[in-house]
């Protein structure tokens, strides 16, 4: 199983709760770094507190994880990576890229290409790029 995991600059727990929503699934487990046992928290720099060590989102095809970064560092989602949303559900695949599109840039629209019934291609509101495959 290959599942994907999403570093943030301060905003996971917005992140979460919008992959949530939109791909119909639900945050399943969030920790703040401020939930840390107290003999823990002593190497935990400041401004962490509020920021996310872990979260998952579960959705109907398959998990998200993800956390902040820790202060003072930065990452930029690039155009290397991709996450794929495949789908046999030609609906549930329309209802995930329309609701990411929503809030991002379609880089391809939805449509019937050569090798797939249905093939599109979203950045999101956080700058990740998704691919959606019907399959």
């Amino acid at each position: 199983m290959i599942e994907v995991y999403l570093s943030l600059n301060g905003n996971a727990a917005e992140a979460a709760a919008y992959y949530a929503q939109q791909l119909d699934g639900q945050v399943a487990y969030m920790m703040r770094f401020a939930d840390l046992p107290e003999a823990d928290k002593a190497d935990m720099p400041p401004g962490a507190e509020g920021l996310v060590m872990y979260a998952n989102v579960k959705t109907a095809v398959g998990d998200i994880m993800m956390s902040d970064m820790m202060p003072g560092t930065t990452v930029t989602p690039n155009e290397g990576v991709w996450i794929n949303f495949s789908s046999k559900d030609q609906e549930r695949l329309r209802a995930a890229f329309d609701a990411l599109a929503k809030d991002g840039e379609v880089i391809m629209p939805l449509e019937k290409t050569f090798f797939s019934p249905l093939y599109g291609q979203v950045k999101d509101k956080f700058g990740f790029y998704w691919m959606f495959l019907n399959y």
